[in-house]
């Protein structure tokens, strides 16, 4: 049986995760502004339902839960001392790097920049360059092999909506699931009924029993 771990959204991870995430580098933003605010006072976050669940087992996943859906992502990073009320520390299993206040700065400033359409690979080499001149934590290799780990590294991204917006009977069904980020990739998986948290989580827990889908009648 893994661990999960519960955090209330503050007002900043709200306002990123209520819009669609068409992009690698959005998801790697938002995941990373997430654990910068795993450090926030509980003074600053917000008094709603909007939380977020990280599963530590075998499938390792990050939850966003928000009114109306819930999305997921594989979580990129080991986590140790996992008791919420003594702090948590974060690790890149890769390089081993501690992700810590100075590394999610250089994480983000990276991700920020390449999200930019003027920006080439010789700004984000600058930027590099000047983050290991001030800093000795860690190298240069070790900072380019965790960005590039990121960059490629797969979201296994899925998000349940409910949508009456939209809803088109089986065509954009009330409750359904969307598959990947980009618009020419995803796909949808309508369902016939509302789903809560448990069954989301179990839908993509490999240590379970399988879900099945069946088709409708037409």
């Amino acid at each position: 049986m893994g661990k999960e771990l519960t955090f209330t959204m503050s007002q900043q991870i709200i306002d990123m995760a209520s819009k669609p995430l068409r992009k690698r580098e959005d998801a790697i933003l938002l995941l990373l502004y997430t654990i910068r605010m795993f450090d926030l006072d509980k003074s600053e976050l917000n008094i709603h339902n909007e939380s977020i669940r990280i599963s530590i087992n075998k499938m390792n996943r990050i939850f966003y839960l928000l009114k109306g859906k819930m999305f997921s992502m594989q979580f990129p990073f080991r986590i140790e001392n996992n008791d919420i009320q003594n702090g948590i520390r974060i690790y890149d299993g890769v390089t081993g790097i501690l992700i810590n206040a100075t590394t999610l700065s250089f994480l983000i400033g990276l991700f920020e920049q390449i999200n930019r359409p003027e920006t080439d690979f010789e700004k984000v080499f600058e930027i590099m360059m000047e983050t290991e001149q001030n800093d000795d934590e860690f190298t240069m290799e070790q900072m380019w092999t965790l960005f590039s780990y990121l960059l490629k590294y797969d979201l296994g991204y899925i998000r349940y909506d409910i949508d009456p917006e939209h809803e088109n009977g089986k065509l954009h069904p009330l409750y359904h699931l969307d598959i990947c980020l980009d618009n020419s990739a995803t796909y949808k998986i309508g369902l016939n009924q509302e789903i809560r948290f448990d069954n989301f989580k179990d839908i993509l827990d490999t240590t379970t029993e399988s879900w099945y889908i069946y088709r409708g009648q037409n």
